[in-house]
């Protein structure tokens, strides 16, 4: 079995001086070029559920393929909220429907227009559900909501009405204010093209994009409706351990190039410490999902029982979103 980094196919992409809040750690990626040619994800569109369990797509681009991101999920209004049970490829000017979609609201009726809709991308561990690829690509529009009851079970006046429906955290005003908070204390920087994230010193997951320009479309996506999410379930239910990594204290009235040699020096401690044990982790399993032109999209699992998704452009791997 070949290591994740082989696999992955990692030159080319640097590390960022690591950014830090709280309990989450922040190893940015970046690279002097972008990895793909792709189309502007500005140029991607949702356009609807056309049934319980479908989300449709639109790719405004007339030449270039579109990505559309692991696990999205599209939230209206007096309709059925959906997220994506993988990622998805879409041609130039194709409209595209995928139809093993989730509906992540259990009692909720309506379908979802392209309009008043938010935008996240589904928590760690209802991302790490899908990873079983018969539950992938089942067909059946309730297959998350087991596991969303489980998800908010023991939170305090969110998972008391016992039944599965999402927005209940999300749309929850201190979770929300909580995870704007997140989007905000975490920045691109320039030529980000992805990222490392860590609870605690630990890592939890890898997340590349083909182009600066997908970063920065998708990240707040990812910090807010992903990995924020996460970590403030884990803390209201008082399930996050004892830091193992401390950033170093920074001095009140320290010198910029002070700041910037205690980050420096902090970066080529996680450089030393944090990438070995990515690179032990090991490839599972990996399933074939779709060739769309140039592109294939792959679902990958590991030993450790993370995985999820990586869409090459001929050799070169331009998109990977792995849950660790």
């Amino acid at each position: 079995m070949a290591s994740i980094f082989e696999t992955l196919n990692f030159s080319g992409i640097g590390l960022g001086e690591v950014q830090n809040v709280d309990e989450m750690s922040v190893i940015p990626l970046v690279s002097a070029t972008d990895r793909g040619d792709v189309a502007s994800p500005l140029s991607l569109k949702f356009e609807s559920t056309t049934s319980y369990g479908s989300m449709q797509f639109a790719n405004e681009d007339p030449n270039k393929p579109v990505i559309v991101p692991l696990n999205m999920m599209i939230r209206g209004k007096s309709a059925q909220d959906h997220a994506m049970a993988g990622s998805g490829v879409i041609l130039g000017k194709q409209v595209k429907v995928f139809d093993n979609a989730c509906c992540i609201e259990e009692t909720q009726g309506g379908y979802l227009s392209s309009q008043g809709n938010e935008e996240d991308i589904l928590p760690i561990e209802l991302r790490r559900s899908l990873l079983n690829y018969g539950k992938r690509t089942e067909r059946h529009y309730g297959k998350l909501w087991d596991n969303i009851k489980t998800w908010l079970q023991g939170l305090k006046d969110i998972s008391g009405r016992n039944s599965a429906h999402l927005r209940y955290f999300y749309d929850n005003a201190d979770v929300r204010s909580a995870l704007e908070d997140f989007a905000a204390e975490f920045e691109p920087i320039q030529g980000q093209i992805g990222a490392i994230i860590l609870f605690n010193g630990v890592p939890v997951g890898l997340e590349i994009m083909p182009t600066t320009e997908y970063w920065d479309t998708y990240w707040k996506h990812l910090i807010r409706g992903c990995y924020g999410a996460e970590l403030l379930r884990l803390k209201m239910l008082g399930k996050i351990s004892p830091s193992t990594l401390i950033l170093p204290d920074i001095p009140e009235k320290a010198e910029p190039a002070e700041i910037k040699k205690i980050l420096e020096d902090f970066t080529d401690h996680l450089r030393k410490d944090v990438l070995p044990i990515i690179s032990q982790i090991q490839i599972a399993g990996e399933h074939s999902i779709s060739k769309d032109g140039n592109l294939e999209t792959r679902m990958i699992t590991t030993q450790a029982g993370g995985g999820g998704d990586v869409i090459s452009q001929g050799d070169q791997p331009i998109y990977v979103s792995i849950v660790l």
